[in-house]
């Protein structure tokens, strides 16, 4: 073969490998372009985040003492009041026109115990204490004139007929003064079981008094404490009847939260845990406090279930009301240094974590990690990852193990 020859195959075999090699490399696509993030150490904090309703930790709720109407209420849902401060004026006009016929029932009460103390009315142991004594005269003078009379029949000055007279005229004087002396006895008797019923009645009138004199002092509604009206039940011209609100008061310095964390969240809650709450009442602000009671049971709440876990707040403005619903955070776990990664760079369930991890500069690898505390956008890798390696993050591409990708890192 001719040097000529020999030049012109060689370089058709050139040409045909160069031909398949862009064959190839035409079909071949090229590598995505896929976000990745590096683990690295700062603090986490894990919080839980629901909603609440403020309630006081010692309450005053004011009631009606008696069933009438609402004369005056001078403060407002939300005031500063000073203990002994008038919240407001019941109708007590009732009250006390039932409180003077109670004052009348236990002076006649108490008459009536004095008269049977002395053995009856003054007036009817008057009249039978001369009736007792007329008749006694009476009997003494009979039984003189039948001993004369005796005499006289004896020696015939007088007459039997005058004898039998005077003896049964002093028969009837003896059975008057006996049925008088019966007559007392019986007032006697009658007296002692008087006396006991007057004692009753003057317990019953004094006792009486005392309640009304209460409902009468209790239309006047009085603050028992330095605090903040938090709810006003009434207003002016409302009827209202034994037992009712009236007003409620309490030191609102320091406040209680109930949190409503759901069950799954539940495992996570300690006593302690450092909580924030916020009112959309006043934007921007923030109160602060913690899990004082943790619940004790689930329950159902609208479309969740729940527990219901107790907060104490410092609200030292007090600006947060009772019943108002708020929202509260609460921290159940802060790490610092933690090794981290973006949330989304976590893929897998519970248990079985696991990471697309950047090898070789451009290829992935998936990688099993175990998880500990959760931010809302953090997550504490425990083992599985070092600081400093990268890990792919969600893509428009399918990730899958041994994928070439064009990383693309992100902050």
């Amino acid at each position: 073969m001719t040097v000529r020859r020999r030049t012109w195959v060689g370089l058709g075999i050139v040409a045909s490998a160069v031909a398949l090699l862009l064959l190839g490399l035409a079909g071949r696509h090229p590598a995505p372009d896929v976000n990745v993030a590096r683990a690295y150490r700062q603090q986490i904090e894990s919080w839980i985040s629901t909603n609440g309703t403020v309630e006081p930790i010692h309450p005053f709720i004011l009631r009606a003492r008696l069933d009438t109407f609402v004369a005056s209420v001078p403060v407002a849902e939300g005031q500063t009041v000073r203990k002994g401060q008038l919240l407001a004026v019941l109708d007590g006009s009732a009250a006390l026109a039932q409180l003077a016929q109670a004052r009348q029932n236990l002076l006649a009460a108490r008459r009536q115990l004095q008269y049977a103390q002395a053995g009856g009315p003054p007036d009817v142991l008057a009249q039978l204490a001369s009736d007792i004594a007329k008749t006694q005269a009476s009997l003494d003078h009979l039984k003189s004139q039948n001993q004369a009379l005796q005499t006289l029949v004896a020696e015939h000055a007088a007459t039997r007929d005058e004898l039998a007279q005077n003896q049964l005229q002093l028969k009837q004087t003896e059975a008057s003064l006996q049925y008088l002396h019966q007559r007392k006895q019986d007032l006697a008797r009658q007296a002692g079981f008087d006396a006991a019923q007057a004692q009753l009645q003057i317990e019953q009138a004094q006792a009486r008094i005392r309640d009304l004199s209460e409902k009468v002092a209790s239309t006047r509604v009085l603050s028992p404490l330095d605090g903040t009206v938090y709810a006003l039940s009434v207003k002016a011209g409302d009827f209202v009847q034994i037992g009712q609100p009236v007003v409620s008061v309490a030191d609102l310095r320091h406040v209680r939260v109930r949190a409503y964390v759901d069950e799954v969240d539940l495992g996570s809650l300690a006593s302690g845990d450092y909580a924030q709450v916020q009112w959309d009442g006043l934007p921007g602000r923030m109160w602060k406090g913690a899990v004082e009671r943790l619940p004790k049971q689930v329950v159902p709440y609208g479309h969740r279930r729940v527990g219901e876990a107790l907060c104490s707040i410092d609200s030292l403005d007090q600006r947060l009301l009772p019943n108002t619903n708020v929202d509260i955070k609460i921290r159940v776990g802060q790490q610092t240094g933690a090794l981290v990664v973006p949330r989304a760079a976590i893929r897998g369930q519970e248990g079985d974590h696991y990471v697309f991890l950047v090898v070789n500069g451009d290829r992935l690898r998936r990688q099993p990690v175990k998880v500990g505390l959760a931010s809302s956008d953090r997550f504490e890798v425990l083992s599985g990852l070092t600081e400093g390696q990268q890990v792919a993050l969600p893509s428009a591409s399918i990730l899958s193990d041994g994928m070439e990708i064009h990383p693309v890192e992100v902050r």
